[in-house]
């Protein structure tokens, strides 16, 4: 506990900016006793460690980070970033003209399109040497002097290993874009003001309140405001995300979840605050600001801390109950697009080893014909 506390304040230490702390501090001395039976001797140390006095001083200090000012991340170089920190009204109402400034809620794994097919996959089959070798074989034998026997027999098989090989990768390619248009098309139940519409997963936008019921995959990156248990707690699947297959329990922010209903939510009036798209499906930093709406004679602005505990990413799976989120990322900003990689094409071993070997017998080749040259006295 004490190698854990003395590394967890020099994180603490390190994100200071050479002030002093405001909050008091008090000075622990810890002795510890260890015995050495085998040499008979024993050892007492000390050491001086600030330790944070008061709750009411620790609560005062959370206080004034949480209304701190949105730092730019941006600005501090963050690895894995993209884009900036995002301030955007609580209510639908009055984010309406603010959603195109956000990319759309579309998934593409597709690694073709029609104009880029024929080069990219000319390309991919022409950077290994044994498709180059066999090729430059090919277009030699267009030379009167160079040909050797029948033409068909160069080009016919380099061709039909391309065209084999169009096929595949049209193939392989088609079937992502079916499984895109599949998930771009599932329905979601988006919360109007109204009451509840059915929408396509890409129609929806950045500060929409979207419902996901018990075992539906999540469209989008969201704050968890609202869910059927009396708690606020969720269970969601995350093993199309990270890989593990136990389920992870989500909160919901305590004042959305005292609402009386889901359609008080549009009665509310503040703002969410979530730092810049990154990778890190672990960390997430943000505050919900609840200026008014709560009822209860509340006049002043509410303003909850947001963590990872309090979001529910694109491609989990909510395991319990139903859900009301709050969305804040979407499309290519989301951790599940972030932390997918683009389809490259696969090379087994017996495709390198033969590459390996055309390599030697271009050399092999390439010797022999210069030597038979150069022991005809090069006539020719």
């Amino acid at each position: 506990r004490l190698g854990d506390y003395m590394a967890a304040e020099g994180q603490g230490s390190s994100r200071r900016t050479g002030r002093e702390e405001e909050i008091p501090m008090h000075r622990l001395s810890i002795n510890s006793r260890a015995s050495h039976e085998s040499a008979g001797m024993s050892s007492t140390f000390s050491i001086d460690t600030p330790l944070m006095a008061a709750t009411e001083d620790l609560d005062e200090a959370a206080a004034s980070r949480v209304n701190m000012p949105p730092l730019d991340l941006d600005a501090q170089g963050s690895s894995g970033r993209r884009g900036k920190a995002r301030t955007e009204p609580l209510n639908p109402q009055d984010n309406a003209f603010k959603k195109s400034r956000y990319p759309a809620n579309v998934v593409s794994n597709n690694k073709y399109n029609i104009i880029t097919f024929l080069p990219l996959v000319l390309f991919e089959q022409f950077k290994f040497f044994f498709n180059l070798y066999f090729l430059l074989v090919a277009l030699s034998q267009f030379v009167p002097q160079l040909r050797i026997g029948y033409l068909f027999t160069y080009v016919g098989p380099l061709v039909f290993v391309l065209a084999v090989t169009m096929a595949k990768e049209w193939h392989d390619d088609h079937a992502r874009r079916k499984r895109d248009s599949e998930a771009n098309s599932q329905r979601y139940t988006r919360l109007t003001a109204d009451g509840c519409e059915s929408i396509a997963s890409s129609k929806i936008r950045v500060g929409d309140f979207v419902l996901i019921e018990k075992n539906q995959r999540v469209p989008a990156d969201m704050v968890l405001l609202r869910t059927t248990e009396t708690s606020g707690a969720c269970f969601v699947r995350t093993d199309q995300l990270d890989g593990e297959t136990d389920w992870k329990l989500r909160i919901a922010v305590p004042p959305t979840q005292k609402l009386g209903d889901n359609l008080d939510l549009f009665s509310l009036h503040g703002s969410v605050y979530a730092d810049a798209p990154h990778k890190d499906i672990y960390d997430f930093v943000g505050n919900l600001t609840i200026d008014s709406g709560l009822g209860g004679g509340a006049a002043e602005a509410v303003t909850v801390p947001l963590g990872a505990e309090n979001t529910l990413w694109a491609n989990t799976t909510l395991a319990s109950g139903s859900a009301v989120g709050y969305v804040v990322y979407t499309g290519r900003d989301t951790r599940a697009a972030m932390n997918t990689g683009h389809a490259k094409t696969k090379v087994g071993i017996l495709d390198s080893e033969v590459n390996r070997l055309s390599k030697i017998l271009f050399v092999v080749t390439l010797g022999l014909s210069l030597a038979m040259v150069a022991l005809d006295g090069f006539k020719a």
